[in-house]
């Protein structure tokens, strides 16, 4: 259960590494006050893609062939929605 090729929740545990890993640079630019230079001689803003790019590919494949087809209705509409709420939060405390 949980991995590749399971029957029951495939994908759901590399969601999770590669949730952990973004979680982990996001970690790293606040540590550095958003600089993309790490200490580590890591480019933050690189890292910060690449992992964003390999969550949402887990999303994609958990989408496929986790969820059922009403599941991925509602969770396409719910993400549209919460897009919408985060770009209002945005253009409300955006920067004169």
């Amino acid at each position: 259960m949980f991995a590749f090729g399971d029957k029951e929740w495939p994908g759901i545990a590399k969601l999770n590494e590669e949730s952990g890993e973004l979680v982990q640079v996001i970690g790293k630019l606040m540590m550095t006050h958003g600089k993309a230079a790490h200490w580590s001689g890591a480019d933050l803003r690189v890292d910060l893609v690449y992992e964003m790019a390999d969550a949402a590919a887990a999303i994609d494949f958990v989408m496929k062939y986790a969820l059922t087809q009403e599941e991925r209705n509602v969770l396409i509409v719910r993400l549209k929605e919460k897009f919408a709420l985060f770009e209002k939060w945005h253009a409300e405390q955006a920067e004169p």
